[in-house]
């Protein structure tokens, strides 16, 4: 999709970006799987290898660029993906797959659903993957994070029509990765994390409008390893998010949807640290109202306006060193936020549609930036991580133009965009750290503060269409630039994180029960932050690349086909950027449906 950039650090590891604005720990995506965040609030990011969900069960994927935070909540700063997969109820989804490839990787998943008459239905899913790292070279430090990725999955989804107007849902998941990939620091980490959550939910249609009961718990235990400075101690980060909304017609051209949220996020070491023994816990409720509200205007016009506040509380408790630089009074304080979205739509024709868009989102500091003190010992040093509890959310205002229009002679759908972004008080480890002795060690402090702004500019024009004879073809490009202050740019530097410029070119054939599916890819150089085998941190420069894709598949009969797809095609290794190298990728996959 043009407009999203991708970091790949290892076989398994992901980061995704949108618009230039790239970096490990991507703290500005908000990622959804059926309206449940996959977000982790202690780095305020996603483990994408680590989502339980099944490929096959995937119905459609959303993607929303540009600050969306008044729509779908806070963190939704820089974009939204949200991943649909097929219903118990409406849908009969039972695929199962079993896929081998290169790095002597393994993984198989299976998707059962029951229907329970017409009143209720139950999907089960589970699955796993067993890889090899890639073999590629690497510093002494991060060789000693000697990992292979795995992955382990099981989720429980039913839908009960409890009355015609009267609808229930429960979901249960669970899931274990290991992996090794780019983290904040700008070096590598391992990690293991182990993940259940517990989700239910009613909608109920009522003559007041359509209102629907979202809650759930997410767990997530942590052990990270990061090869200069040592074994992290063992943490959890936990979520427990209710959501109440209400969605109603004022008449035929008004629709209101009106909403009220609590969050109640956790932070704490299940592991003390050394060599000061610390277990502190962060604790922080987060009360958010909203509203949504869609005007008809005309048959051409329609604007749609939403609005967000939120009012957080956050304390710390725990055990803290009587030699750290804060107490746990200091991190006891509120935080007020806004956030606003509208967009402006014109259908000039039934081939002509014209879309203007501002969105005002916020990126809230995460829980380790903002809660939480840990010590870390290297030899002689100390590294003491605490959080800042001044640090001010990021705010993220974006101004977006786009302009569709259908080729119905050629049988396609031509999109293009142009954007302005602003990023206020951006966030990153401060570059001067404090130091002083404590216990006769030297105590370095690693702590999160405010650099400034950053800008950018750009846009996207995309070609895409499919012919009836089978032929299917899509082509893009994407261009953002980037502008820092000096201490984000000597920080973060996402003037320098992504490619400029970024062509893709895609096109598929299907015949009978053969199916043919070929991509190219054209990036430009990239000055991503990175550290050198000496330990130096700073931009490294990364040549421009091309990348080919693709994907042969054969439909055996009604119920099985067999696929072989492959990436990076076109050379054995290859720099995206400043972490390992990557090495060609080729799967054969067996997939059933039934």
């Amino acid at each position: 999709m043009p407009g999203i950039d991708i970091l790949q650090s290892s076989s398994t590891t992901f980061d995704v970006g949108v618009r230039g604005y790239q970096q490990p720990y991507q703290p500005r995506l908000l990622v959804l799987v059926d309206g449940r965040q996959a977000f982790i609030d202690d780095y305020a990011r996603t483990i994408w290898d680590n989502i339980p969900v099944n490929i096959d069960d995937i119905r459609q994927i959303e993607v929303v660029k540009g600050a969306s935070s008044a729509l779908f909540g806070s963190n939704a700063a820089g974009g939204v993906v949200n991943i649909i997969t097929y219903s118990p109820l409406y849908d009969n989804d039972n695929v199962a797959s079993l896929s081998y490839g290169t790095q002597n990787t393994l993984s198989g998943s299976a998707t059962a659903t029951v229907k329970l008459k017409n009143w209720g239905g139950v999907k089960i899913t589970a699955g796993g993957m067993n890889a090899n790292e890639f073999n590629t070279p690497r510093s002494a430090a991060d060789t000693s994070l000697a990992m292979d990725p795995s992955h382990r999955y099981l989720m429980e989804n039913s839908v009960f029509q409890l009355t015609p107007e009267l609808q229930a849902q429960t979901e249960l998941t669970y899931s274990e990765s290991r992996d090794i990939g780019a983290e904040l620091l700008n070096s590598l980490a391992s990690q293991v994390a182990t993940t259940y959550s517990v989700r239910g939910g009613l909608g109920w249609q009522t003559p007041y409008g359509y209102i629907t009961s979202n809650n759930y718990l997410n767990h997530t235990r942590l052990q990270l390893h990061f090869g200069r400075f040592g074994t992290h101690p063992a943490h959890s980060a936990e979520v427990i998010i209710s959501q109440l909304q209400d969605q109603f017609k004022l008449g035929n051209d008004h629709t209101v949807r009106l909403a009220l949220e609590y969050q109640h996020r956790t932070f704490r070491m299940d592991t003390p640290s050394t060599p000061i023994p610390q277990m502190p816990v962060t604790d922080q409720d987060d009360y958010a109202v909203s509203g949504t509200w869609l005007w008809q205007i005309s048959d051409k016009w329609s604007w749609t306006n939403a609005a967000r506040f939120d009012h957080q509380d956050q304390a710390q408790t725990g055990e803290l060193s009587p030699d750290d630089f804060v107490t746990t009074a200091d991190y006891s304080h509120a935080l007020n936020a806004f956030s606003a979205n509208s967009a402006l739509i014109y259908e000039a024709t039934h081939i002509d549609t014209f879309r203007l868009s501002y969105g005002r989102g916020l990126q809230i500091p995460s829980l380790v930036q903002v809660g939480y003190i840990t010590n870390a010992s290297v030899g002689p040093l100390v590294f003491g991580n605490e959080g800042n509890p001044k640090l001010q959310p990021t705010v993220v205002t974006n101004y977006q133009l786009g302009y569709d229009r259908k080729l119905a002679d050629i049988f396609s759908t031509v999109k293009a965009s142009v954007f302005y972004e602003m990023n206020e008080n951006a966030t990153a480890i401060n570059p001067v750290f404090a130091t002083r002795v404590v216990n006769g060690l030297l105590y370095s402090l690693i702590q999160d503060i405010n650099v400034g702004d950053s800008q950018a500019f750009g846009g996207e024009i995309a070609l895409k269409g499919s012919h009836p004879s089978g032929f299917r073809w899509a082509a893009s490009w994407s261009y953002s630039r980037v502008y820092d202050s000096a201490l984000v740019a000597a920080t973060l530097n996402y003037a320098g994180s992504a490619p400029r410029s970024h062509f893709r070119l895609t096109g598929g054939y299907t015949t009978g029960p053969w199916e043919f599916d070929v991509n190219a890819q054209l990036l430009t150089s990239s000055n991503m932050l990175g550290t050198s085998a000496a330990g130096v941190t700073g931009p490294m420069h990364t040549d421009g690349y091309g990348i080919v894709g693709g994907r042969l598949g054969y439909n055996v009969n009604d119920h099985f086909s067999v696929s072989l797809s492959g990436t990076n095609l076109n050379r054995r290794v290859l720099d995206m950027n400043p972490y390992p190298a990557i090495e060609r990728q080729v799967f054969l996959t067996l997939t059933g449906k039934f």
